[in-house]
Formats: C-alpha cells, sequence, structure tokens
C-alpha cells in the first residue's frame, strides 16, 4: 500500500467514525468503500455510503474525500454525478477535496447539486507522519473594477453615498461570484492559487488578477455586487509534522460538521 492510500484510508476511517458519532439524525448504517449496484447494473464505489432517518423518511448521502496536491477536475465531478444518477434512488452527492477545485469544477458542481468544499490545508505522507502545510492570509482587499465603477455603478447610486465592503469574514463571510453566479469565498479563491506550494513562505504581499468577469458582494442593498479585477492580500506557508492519525481525525471532524450544516442545516 503507497502511503498516498494510507493517507486516504486512515481519512475515510475517521469520517466513518466521526459520522456515527453525529447525534443530529438517527443513523441506519454507514460503510466506507460501499459497492452499489445502479440501474445500468454497473458497481459503483463510494469512499463513504451514509443512510440515515430523521422522523419517518430515509435519506442517503454518499461522500467522496480527496486529499490531492492538485484541484479537483470537472472529470471527478462528472463521474461521481453520473455514478448518482445511476442508483435507483438519487443520494446526496458531497466532495471534499483538500487542494481546491478547478474553475469549471465548481460550477459544474452548483449547476448538479453536488456539495463542494475545500479543507485549508495540503499533506505529504511519510510512513506514518505526515507534512501539514498551512496556508494564512491576512488583510485581504479587493482590486475593484474602475472602469465598470465609473460606468455601471456611479450612474445608480446617489452621489456621496458611502459603500461599505464585508471583508472581515474571509473564511466564509464574503463570497465571489463568476458571470454564472457559481459562488466562493474568498479564502477558497485564494487557497486553489497558493495553497499547492509545498515549502515555508515567509509572509508577503501578493495579488490575484481574474481572466473572467467576478463579482464580490458588498453586504450593502444598495449596490449588493461590485465588479473586481482581483484581490490583494498578505500571504504566508507554515509547515509541521503530525502523525497521520492526528490529521485525519482532524479533517474527519471539520468535513462532519461540514456535512453536518449541509444536509441539516443545524450548525
Amino acid at each position: 500500500m503507497t502511503n498516498r492510500g494510507k493517507a486516504h484510508e486512515a481519512i475515510v476511517a475517521e469520517l466513518v467514525d466521526q459520522i456515527k458519532k453525529e447525534d443530529s439524525v438517527q443513523t441506519i448504517g454507514v460503510e466506507p468503500y460501499k459497492n452499489v449496484k445502479g440501474t445500468s447494473k454497473a458497481t459503483h464505489q463510494f469512499d463513504v455510503y451514509w443512510e440515515f432517518q430523521i422522523g419517518a423518511q430515509t435519506h442517503r448521502c454518499i461522500i467522496e474525500a480527496k486529499h490531492w496536491d492538485k484541484l479537483v477536475s470537472l472529470r471527478e465531478l462528472s463521474r461521481l454525478r453520473k455514478a448518482i444518477d445511476d442508483l435507483h434512488v438519487s443520494p446526496t452527492g458531497i466532495f471534499l477535496g483538500s487542494s481546491g477545485f478547478e474553475r469549471r469544477a465548481r460550477a459544474y458542481a452548483a449547476r448538479y447539486g453536488i456539495d463542494v468544499w475545500v479543507y485549508p490545508f495540503t499533506i505529504e505522507a511519510t510512513n506514518d507522519e505526515v507534512a501539514f502545510f498551512v496556508a494564512k492570509f491576512e488583510d485581504v482587499s479587493p482590486v475593484f473594477d474602475e472602469g465598470w465603477i465609473e460606468k455601471v455603478l456611479k450612474p445608480k447610486l446617489r452621489k456621496g453615498v458611502p459603500l461599505p465592503l464585508n471583508l472581515e469574514g474571509t473564511d466564509k463571510g464574503t463570497h465571489l461570484f463568476d458571470e454564472r453566479c457559481a459562488a466562493k469565498t474568498v479564502r477558497e479563491v485564494l487557497h486553489e492559487h497558493y495553497l499547492a506550494e509545498k515549502a515555508d513562505v515567509p509572509a508577503h504581499e501578493i495579488c490575484v488578477l481574474f481572466d473572467t468577469p467576478t463579482y464580490i458582494e458588498t453586504g450593502d442593498l444598495a449596490a449588493p455586487m461590485l465588479k473586481i479585477s482581483g484581490l490583494k492580500a498578505v500571504f504566508s506557508l507554515t509547515s509541521h509534522t503530525e502523525t497521520l492519525h492526528r490529521v485525519s481525525k482532524d479533517y474527519a471532524r471539520r468535513a462532519v460538521a461540514f456535512i453536518a450544516d449541509v444536509l441539516f442545516g443545524q450548525r
């Protein structure tokens, strides 16, 4: 078994263990690497297959958990959607990725109702230890598209009206949108550009420029979204060594909190 395979199995095992402890619902059964036969007679294997009950209704959820050091592609999400569509009863699909998702993959997931989640670390496994890389972004600010503001926004606003922009909660409080209204948090966008680095990086200024129209929410009803050209931030990357068990357990605990929020809206 490869080191990467050991890390994946440890993460999946911890996910199953954490789901069994989830008390928001009555779990009927949860299995790792579950093989399920579809209507086409093809057999599909999922990292985690979970059945649970709320009241008298039974729900099903399938979870794919990847800790790749590359972005999850549209192809991977398309493969998951086709497997879901082939099942007798379509479950909720959730894809957990440690290094982000390609832009087209995020749009595809939003279109087909697959919930995706980015965990803010990447790891390199060696035997029973892993190098644990954590990115930090501070002083995040947008680079405004001044031409759009002059041409489109200013005519709509009264002269002198202040326009506050909420960037305080860059983890999940502020979202960016593309032309298809596919949403990402500011932090996810920054991670997709920088998390794959594999060395300690001291704090320094960065600027991510977008090659497609992108909008940021403002929290102001007068102009709920502004067009931006990019993001500026102070970026650093640190690393330390942890046991594989500890990293996978922390990954699973936070992932299940996300899953519970998606499924039950209680967190």
